[in-house]
């Protein structure tokens, strides 16, 4: 059969059987058991490699593919540890851009081929990032509900943290340092690599950090109704004792006078330092120090440069102060607010555009701010300033600023 016609085929036996398959993977563990009513079922999907037998058991297994699929479509999350699988993943794509630049470097006609795999890789990177970050998202916001075992919760909080750590230890060896090594003259990796792949590593590292910081504040909570658990049930036992026995007095002389191997104390490790000072081991120190120097070798030291240095005066001398460019376009925006003939509105971003300022964005917003916090008494009874602000989701308290707007006020 053709690769179109095996396509059409696994998808038919999914679409034909898709309830039986999803009745599977999440009410039976992946297992269809083997029986007369089942015989179709089990042979279109074997027949297509979706299930495969299990020995020693009367049933075939739904493959780990198919399971993926539905827990993607029905955005469904198993927590499973994602940092083996990113360090797998860059490996094959430092060998691809490997391959890719020995057939660019030698003409070879596969380049193309070669490319190609490195695309794919990027993708399957984006793509399995996206994925986790989904997942922790659902983790956070899910809190282990389905575990009752506090210390299991606090185990599984624990390893999602570190999972986190070690993706971020992964992707730390992906910095622009390391990606302008592979990117050399070439475009289309620059475009791939600097601008997409890097782009959405950081987006996802972010809400990455966002995720473990709720993590760590769901670890301190897990551990603070651990001991609250402890304190209620030793209530409830205590309670339990007295409703069993109304004349139950506790005899606490057990806890005052412990037996003798409970009041035993660990070994001390002894230790100290050699009295310098002591006259009495002055000779002893001294050939010490004297042996030292020996093997130690004798050192030369440098001698001092006494060249004269030759002192000019230029206390009388001038020099004219340059202005940035970026601090004279600041000074012009603000001076604009002070000008009685200045229109209703202005926009920081707006005068970005008409000033031509050769700074970034961020920069240009950072310093108009800066001059109206020091200017703010001044400003603030003729000028109300308004913020064009935005959040990306899921908000992790950063607020990023798009445009500064000063309205007039009447």
């Amino acid at each position: 059969m053709g690769r179109k016609e095996d396509s059409k085929s696994a998808i038919g036996a999914l679409h034909r059987h898709v309830a039986t398959v999803d009745d599977a993977c999440y009410l039976a563990r992946g297992q269809i058991e083997e029986t007369p009513e089942n015989d179709t079922l089990i042979t279109a999907l074997q027949r297509n490699r979706l299930v495969y037998p299990v020995d020693g058991m009367m049933s075939f297994q739904v493959h780990g593919k198919v399971r993926g699929l539905f827990d993607h479509v029905t955005s469904r999350y198993r927590y499973r540890g994602s940092h083996g699988k990113f360090a797998g993943l860059m490996e094959d794509l430092e060998s691809a851009i490997d391959s890719y630049i020995n057939a660019k470097r030698k003409q070879f006609r596969d380049r193309e081929h070669f490319f190609g795999e490195v695309h794919e890789v990027v993708m399957d990177v984006m793509d399995n990032l996206s994925d986790t970050v989904d997942m922790f998202y659902h983790v956070v916001s899910d809190e282990f509900s389905i575990v009752s075992d506090i210390d299991e919760r606090i185990r599984q909080t624990k390893r999602c943290l570190n999972d986190i750590s070690q993706i971020n230890t992964v992707f730390e060896s992906l910095g622009v340092a390391r990606m302008q090594q592979w990117v050399d003259i070439d475009l289309r990796l620059e475009h791939l690599l600097m601008k997409v792949l890097k782009a959405h590593v950081d987006k996802c590292l972010l809400d990455l950090a966002a995720s473990s910081r709720k993590l760590n504040a769901m670890l301190s909570k897990l551990v603070k109704n651990k001991q609250v658990q402890h304190l209620n049930n030793l209530i409830d036992r205590f309670s339990g004792q007295f409703k069993r026995e109304p004349g139950y007095r506790p005899d606490i002389s057990g806890l005052e006078h412990l037996p003798h191997f409970f009041r035993q104390a660990d070994n001390l490790a002894p230790g100290g330092y050699p009295n310098q000072d002591s006259a009495r081991d002055q000779e002893r120190l001294i050939d010490i120090a004297s042996q030292a120097l020996k093997k130690a070798g004798a050192r030369t030291v440098p001698e001092a440069d006494n060249t004269p240095v030759e002192i000019t005066d230029k206390l009388d001398a001038s020099q004219e102060e340059v202005l940035d460019p970026l601090v004279e376009n600041a000074e012009l925006f603000i001076e604009a607010l002070m000008d009685e003939n200045c229109p209703t509105r202005l926009s920081a971003m707006e005068a970005y555009v008409t000033l031509a300022v050769s700074a970034s964005e961020e920069d240009w917003l950072l310093t108009v701010m800066s001059y109206y916090t020091a200017q703010k008494r001044s400003i603030d009874p003729h000028w109300q300033l308004l913020r064009d602000e935005t959040v990306v989701e899921p908000f992790d308290g950063t607020v990023y600023v798009l445009d500064l707007i000063f309205e007039r006020r009447r």
